[in-house]
């Protein structure tokens, strides 16, 4: 990819360097962004200027992420008011839990930096073991937890790997949309966009509950020389 540094704007080097850093995070993998094309597309000379002012690169992604995160977290926080403030436990319930969740990132798809940052979480989110808003967002938990008594009778170690992937599912729905041109054959618009998206993910927490073992008779075996 070539890099073209950006206009020089009246703003300090710490913001030029988040910038090209919202860039290239939400083209690469974080491990793959070098401090070369950073300073370059900043405009900064001093190759030092990522340490002196993140600590290190995986800083500069560190500080990008809660800068929009601060953001989101404020929407969370007015949507779960409104959509999980009581005990509910339904599948409606479940759907408003979502929703509290994902319309925060939603809303960041109106802008291009926003855009950028929701490629950036859904590189993060492939990360193993990453699931970042808990440690940003804290009233995310009354979501959860509205989503957890809603399925009583899916086994503990089930519902967690529901929620690691439909957030992935989600995360990854939205970083889709952001590469989706504007006049793409059967786009849909944004609010039917979301809310298909959301029935999607409210849909698949419902999903059966696979018995321990089981595997359907008609279903060719996986051929693997080791499987999970």
């Amino acid at each position: 990819m070539s890099i073209h540094p950006l206009s020089v704007e009246p703003d300090s080097a710490r913001e030029r360097l988040m910038r090209a850093g919202e860039t290239l995070f939400a083209d690469n993998r974080p491990n793959g962004v070098r401090l070369r094309e950073l300073n370059t597309l900043a405009g900064v000379r001093n190759d030092s200027a990522v340490h002196y002012y993140f600590g290190s690169r995986e800083g500069l992604l560190e500080q990008i992420v809660a800068a929009h995160m601060a953001d989101v977290r404020q929407r969370v926080d007015e949507c779960t008011q409104q959509l999980c403030s009581g005990d509910q436990s339904s599948p409606a319930a479940v759907r408003d839990a979502i929703a509290a969740l994902s319309i925060p990132y939603a809303e960041k798809l109106s802008s291009e930096r926003g855009r950028r940052f929701i490629q950036i979480m859904a590189r993060v989110y492939e990360e193993p073991g990453s699931m970042p808003e808990f440690r940003y967002i804290p009233s995310s938990a009354s979501a959860m937890n509205q989503i957890r008594r809603s399925l009583p009778n899916v086994p503990p170690d089930v519902l967690d790997e529901r929620v690691r992937l439909i957030t992935k599912f989600v995360i990854a729905a939205f970083a889709a949309r952001t590469r989706m041109p504007a006049d793409a054959p059967g786009r849909l618009d944004l609010n039917s966009f979301i809310v298909n998206l959301l029935d999607m993910a409210t849909a698949a927490y419902f999903a059966v509950v696979p018995e321990p073992g089981h595997w359907p008779e008609n279903w060719p075996r996986v051929h693997a020389e080791t499987l999970d």
